[in-house]
């Protein structure tokens, strides 16, 4: 089995949460190999992870299936534009964990898609 014969499919759920957040960073695709292996990437990206250990609350432990390092995350921060012009708003914003392999991919950058609430002023 190789990584390139893998077929990576959205779950339900996170087609959901992309509509109703498209300014998400990480959105994942799963597959899984003959064997059973589960793998997991991020949409639009190439670098795999393989899940090698899922605890009672469904939290999940990565390797990249590539060079085998633990997966880290980075804190990726998206501005909560509420005020009433447009790139205004109360300081406010929303934190979402990105999954990255430290060896094959670059720290994903802490600036983060802004969100846009609310009718602005034009």
């Amino acid at each position: 089995m190789t990584l390139d014969t893998l077929v990576f499919s959205m779950n339900k759920e996170w087609e959901e949460q992309l509509k109703l957040n498209p300014w998400l960073a990480f959105v994942p695709e799963f597959a899984k190999d003959s064997n059973g292996q589960e793998f997991m990437r991020g949409k639009g990206r190439t670098v795999v992870y393989k899940i090698v250990e899922e605890n009672d609350k469904g939290e999940q432990k990565y390797k990249c299936a590539t060079c085998d390092s633990d997966i880290k995350g980075a804190t990726v921060a998206h501005p909560i534009w509420d005020g009433p012009f447009p790139m205004s708003g109360s300081g406010q914003c929303h934190y979402e964990q990105v999954p990255y392999c430290p060896k094959c991919e670059q720290i994903p950058s802490s600036s983060g898609t802004p969100i846009e609430v609310g009718q602005k002023v034009r």
